[in-house]
């Protein structure tokens, strides 16, 4: 207490003579002194207002960013690390040669190159040993080599392959005594460009025969329309080469001949039709009248016999040959074929007054003018015509 007391004693007896020697007011004061600068109080409001920026956008980054596979554990790290492979040895592929003879030595052996960060298998790690009561995932090992799924997502697939180069062996790259060596890629074979992009080509469906002709017939019937005889021409003669037995062409091509005034190619084609065709009486019929027009009879007889057996029920074809026949002379043979004829037909005067012909040159008179009386009553003659029939009933 005594300490106490002398203390403040000792403040009163100061403040007393600091009073005394200022002159001032007992309660007027001093103030304190002026305190010093507050940069430490800025600076630390500064740092903090980074720390805070800093913060935000932190968080704002792992929001935006992806989430990240788990690490993987000791074990697989291990199960990983047993199963890469060992370094592959690549060799450089060179165009192969036109033909190698056997005395070409051995390609020296092409030293292993590093492979890409991606590949790499990853550094081994700390295994931690595993107690008996915990229990450890099997693991299926495997030899395929596969990329990692961060290697796989961060290289391109673009990306083209690193480049090999060659380099001499070494015995630190060397391949390990125990490793099985592989075998060396084989280069793919390039892939023809018909085999790489297969060219799809439209062709038209060829139809039959009969049917390609018939379309030429068609076109040389539009043509001929248009005034164009020469292309029709060749239209039919190339229908007739792709079907020989096209009736419709041969009869329009022989048709356009004769008006032409080319008898001997109308002529052969008609030959040529009758002996693929030889029931085409019409076309025996045309071919004969040709050649009795040159005064081939002999021919044209030959023609009409060789077509008599389909011309049955045909009075002109008959009559015709009678007329052919009464021409050569053979005048009972023309007139069975006039009397055929007039049977057919028993209207038409043409084939009574022709029997009456044939039958008055046979010697046979009374025939005759019974046939010259039908011809008359038939009323179908001509007026030429009737004036002989009136002057052999005389």
């Amino acid at each position: 207490m005594s300490l106490i007391n002398r203390m403040l004693q000792d403040l009163d007896s100061r403040h007393a003579t600091s009073g005394r020697a200022s002159g001032l007011h007992d309660d007027v004061r001093p103030l304190p002194a002026a305190r010093g600068v507050r940069w430490p109080l800025w600076l630390g409001a500064a740092l903090g207002l980074f720390a805070l920026a800093g913060g935000a956008w932190y968080a704002q980054e792992m929001r935006l960013a992806p989430p990240q596979a788990p690490a993987p554990s000791a074990a697989v790290a291990m199960a990983r690390e047993m199963a890469a492979p060992a370094p592959v040895s690549v060799p450089v592929l060179e165009p192969a040669p036109e033909a190698l003879s056997p005395s070409v030595p051995a390609a020296a052996p092409v030293a292993p190159a590093p492979l890409p960060e991606a590949v790499r298998p990853p550094a081994p790690l700390a295994v931690r040993p595993v107690s008996s009561g915990e229990r450890v995932p099997k693991l299926r090992l495997t030899t395929d080599l596969r990329l990692p799924a961060d290697a796989e997502a961060a290289s391109p697939r673009s990306a083209p392959p690193p480049s090999v180069q060659a380099q001499s062996p070494s015995p630190s790259q060397a391949p390990a005594a125990g490793s099985a060596a592989l075998p060396p890629p084989v280069a793919e074979k390039p892939v023809p460009r018909s085999a790489a992009s297969p060219v799809i080509e439209k062709t038209p469906v060829a139809g039959s025969p009969r049917e390609r002709a018939e379309a030429d017939y068609r076109k040389a019937i539009g043509v001929l329309n248009q005034g164009r005889t020469q292309e029709a021409v060749d239209l039919l003669q190339h229908a007739l080469r792709i079907d020989v037995e096209h009736g419709a062409s041969r009869q329009l091509l022989f048709k356009l001949l004769h008006e032409a005034r080319r008898t001997d190619e109308a002529a052969q084609l008609l030959r040529e039709g009758l002996q693929v065709q030889p029931a085409q009486i019409a076309w025996a019929m045309s071919l004969a009248r040709l050649q009795v027009d040159r005064g081939d009879f002999n021919g044209a007889w030959h023609t009409l016999q060789a077509s008599l057996p389909a011309a049955g029920s045909s009075a002109d074809y008959h009559g015709f040959a009678g007329h052919v026949l009464q021409r050569l002379g053979r005048h009972k043979e023309a007139a069975a074929r006039y009397e055929t004829a007039a049977r057919l037909a028993p209207g038409d005067g043409r084939w009574w007054l022709g029997l009456g012909l044939a039958l008055e040159s046979d010697g046979r008179p009374a025939e005759a003018r019974d046939a010259f009386a039908h011809a008359r009553a038939s009323g179908t003659l001509s007026a030429d015509l009737l004036a002989i029939v009136e002057q052999k009933l005389r």
